[in-house]
């Protein structure tokens, strides 16, 4: 979407990009000034329904008021389905037949899986929208963001709450979406006592009631082990921008497939994923500093990723062990 904002600009080609809200502070500054067009969808799912209609209608209107030629559709959500059918625009493009029965002039029929080897990464599939729009293929990246460093005020609260910007700081994300992504907790909490006893820092992240009951359960956990001393949890005390602030005084991150460690890989944080039965291939981070970190047994080809045989013993056979060495390498070098 970035390398798309500076085609269109460098063709003379006005675009206007609509993101959800949530990512204002994040990405504002990464994009041509004015291209953006910010979705309420948390105020919209927190409101009455009244004050729903009014802040879903102030978006359309905006979008409507730009009066676009082309109103194309790659998230391939409700939210951004229904937006782009109501855009006014004279021409729609989806990229989804399953999704996109009607309202759309076009779907490219982007295939998102079984693609060859080489481009076999999700960043080719939404690529191929792109291509389909002209525009040449750029570098496999992520999208550039700086949320630059930590203000005064907030390395000052980090202080209250026990961090010390003295000690190498090992951020770890616990939680993930899908339960098939979460590495055991258990195993989560012995990684988190054996980096605190090599002298490293480990701070627990996430947002939202999953992660704040895993972070919970590993702070129990340690406590039961006899652990005094509990590692920071920043669980739902963050903004985005704030958490990538703090990202970027980390030595290394050690986390499940999820959205804060691809932020984390996004802004050049060195990092250790761990993975199960998800297609790295697919999935995997575009960082080339996070590495991907699997356990001996391969998925069983009966296996699928809402019902496993094994009781997803891939992610349970990944040792904390095994973690910890890799942790030891990476802040050594």
């Amino acid at each position: 979407m970035q390398a798309y904002a500076r085609y269109c600009q460098d063709q003379g080609i006005q675009l206007k990009i609509v993101i959800d809200e949530g990512f204002l502070a994040l990405c504002e500054n990464s994009f041509p000034a004015d291209s953006l067009i910010f979705f309420p969808r948390r105020k919209i799912s927190q409101s009455g329904l009244f004050k729903k209609i009014s802040l879903y209608r102030a978006c359309l209107k905006e979008i409507r008021a730009f009066k676009p030629d082309i109103a194309f559709n790659i998230e391939e959500d409700s939210a951004t389905n229904h937006l782009t059918r109501l855009s006014g625009a004279a021409y729609k493009l989806g990229c989804s037949a399953t999704r996109h029965r009607s309202g759309y002039d076009a779907v490219i029929p982007v295939q998102f899986e079984n693609r060859e080897p080489a481009r076999s990464h999700r960043w080719y599939s939404y690529f191929d929208v792109f291509d389909a729009l002209g525009m040449p293929e750029p570098e496999k990246t992520y999208l550039k963001m700086n949320p630059g460093t930590l203000p005064d005020t907030l390395t000052g609260q980090l202080r209250e709450w026990g961090w010390n910007p003295q000690l190498k700081t090992i951020a770890i994300h616990a939680g993930a979406t899908k339960d098939y992504k979460r590495w055991p907790v258990d195993s989560m909490a012995v990684l988190v006592e054996k980096i605190m006893a090599a002298g490293l820092q480990p701070v627990l992240l996430g947002a939202g009631s999953v992660d704040e009951n895993a972070n919970q359960e590993i702070a129990r956990q340690l406590q039961t082990a006899g652990i005094d001393s509990l590692p920071l949890d920043l669980c739902n005390r963050l903004s985005l921008v704030a958490l990538g602030q703090f990202m970027n005084t980390c030595a290394l991150m050690v986390g499940n497939d999820s959205g804060p460690f691809h932020l984390g890989s996004a802004l050049g944080l060195p990092g250790l994923v761990l993975f199960g039965p998800t297609n790295d291939e697919i999935w995997g981070p575009l960082g080339q500093q996070s590495k991907i970190v699997r356990g001996d047994f391969s998925c069983d080809p009966a296996c699928n990723k809402g019902h496993c045989l094994h009781q997803h013993r891939c992610m349970k056979d990944i040792s904390p062990d095994h973690v910890m060495k890799k942790i030891l390498l990476s802040v050594q070098t």
